[in-house]
């Protein structure tokens, strides 16, 4: 994935999270790592996103599913970036409804 993504791939190395991506998810930072997803997908070249969707492709590819190794990893990479932007924005909505609500309790 390096490779195929260059630099950009650093925001998905759990080298780089500051931890295991799991334990992240359990303490409650899924908006933290669909920001790092989307940085990582944001920071893509047209060449690099063709080269990382054959390399998830190739992956996905193997005994599971039938189809072009870049078909399904367009499909994968379009489902990880629509998930992100679900999570992080739902993530987001959270906070503001938090914020409001104290925000009303103290006037």
């Amino acid at each position: 994935m390096g490779q195929a993504g260059g630099d950009a791939a650093l925001y998905i190395d759990p080298g780089n999270a500051g931890g295991p991506f799991f334990e992240r998810i359990l303490e409650s930072n899924e908006g933290g790592i669909a920001d790092r997803v989307l940085s990582f997908l944001g920071e893509l070249s047209d060449q690099q996103r063709d080269a990382v969707a054959d390399v998830l492709g190739d992956a996905l590819a193997r005994d599971t599913f039938t189809g072009g190794s870049r078909y399904l990893g367009r499909l994968w990479l379009r489902d990880a970036e629509t998930s992100a932007w679900h999570v992080l924005l739902a993530s987001r909505r959270t906070d503001d409804r938090t914020r409001f609500l104290e925000a009303w309790g103290n006037a």
